[in-house]
């Protein structure tokens, strides 16, 4: 099979221009015909645009799903009533009275002393 030759001449005459101006193409049926397969096989397929969409969309449907169940399932616990904030806070001040002696603990070299105490103390 003869291609049209190239209507500009080489610049140089190289073997490589050479080649490339030949218009001559040297392959075989067999050749061709696996060249034809290998582009069908590297050509990538044709991807429907509703299927991605689908796709797309039933990614998004998981986690939407997921919030509505933690949304529906969970629940979100109802205000103290004011009675029991009130003595709950009562209790605090206690406590926090009660522990007003160990204050001094407290202070970083008063905490390295009481590690060094022996566990069990001798009796006196």
């Amino acid at each position: 099979m003869k291609t049209t030759p190239s209507p500009l001449p080489p610049a140089d005459e190289t073997p490589l221009d050479r080649l490339l101006a030949r218009g001559y193409r040297e392959t075989t049926p067999a050749f061709e015909a696996r060249w034809t397969q290998l582009k069908r096989e590297l050509r990538q397929p044709h991807v429907h645009p509703r299927r991605t969409w689908a796709w797309t969309s039933l990614g998004w449907l998981v986690p939407i799903t997921a919030v509505a169940l933690v949304l529906l399932f969970v629940r979100i616990p109802a205000p103290l009533d004011p009675t029991t904030a009130y003595s709950s806070l009562a209790e605090l001040w206690q406590l926090n009275e009660v522990l007003q002696p160990a204050l001094p603990l407290l202070d970083e070299e008063n905490r390295a002393a009481v590690l060094h105490l022996p566990a069990n103390p001798p009796n006196l």
